[in-house]
């Protein structure tokens, strides 16, 4: 019998700040940009404001004890109780938010996703300092599921090649009226937007071909 040992959950101090600051900060500058009319703008930043605070709200304290897997609220009210034994598998994807290291702004960080039955639950090292100690005791005896993990990669493909083609439509429409007459604005607007673009059927094209067989 697997037996697991007594954890309590550390917040990532870093992300927390970021999401309480961002969130206040956001949610401010939207309200503003909406007062004074600008609801094209304020209003993405109003919504990711208030997203930002819900999440911190809503955080999940986790607490591993007797086969047990508790989540408590940030004020340590007892929020659900999961028996650790309903689990079958799981899945762990590492991510980034940019495609090069040196890009400003730059993380790469795992999300742990545990999955039952009826249901699942996903952890992120983004969220806990000590992820890797959680991890541990909540994947014991646990078959990493590999089916699951392909198929978040193929719509992971999906949404980043639509998101490039309709980011390089948009841009393009929006410098090439900019550009006026300019001709040589108006190439760069063009190369820029069919970059885009071919990259995004480029990640299309990816996601649809199938791994050799062995």
């Amino acid at each position: 019998m697997k037996k697991h040992i007594e954890i309590t959950s550390k917040p990532k101090l870093s992300s927390v700040l970021i999401l309480i600051i961002g969130g206040f900060l956001a949610t401010i500058f939207g309200s503003i940009l909406i007062i004074k009319g600008n609801w094209l703008i304020g209003t993405p930043f109003l919504a990711l404001g208030l997203y930002s605070l819900y999440w911190i709200l809503n955080y999940d304290t986790l607490q591993i004890t007797n086969g047990k897997l508790i989540f408590k609220s940030i004020t340590g009210f007892t929020k659900k109780t999961i028996a650790l034994s309903e689990f079958k598998s799981y899945t762990e994807i590492e991510k980034e938010n940019a495609k090069y290291s040196y890009e400003v702004g730059y993380m790469k960080w795992k999300d742990l996703t545990l999955i039952s039955e009826n249901f699942s639950y996903k952890i992120s090292s983004t969220s806990y300092s000590n992820y890797y100690e959680l991890r541990k005791e909540l994947i014991k005896g646990l078959k990493r599921n590999k089916q699951a993990e392909n198929k978040w990669n193929k719509k992971n493909l999906i949404l980043w090649g639509i998101g490039f083609i309709s980011f390089g439509i948009l841009v393009g429409y929006w410098f090439w009226k900019a550009s006026k007459d300019n001709t040589n604005e108006k190439i760069i607007t063009v190369l820029m937007a069919v970059g885009f673009i071919v990259y995004g059927i480029y990640l299309l094209i990816k996601k649809s071909k199938k791994p050799a067989s062995r």
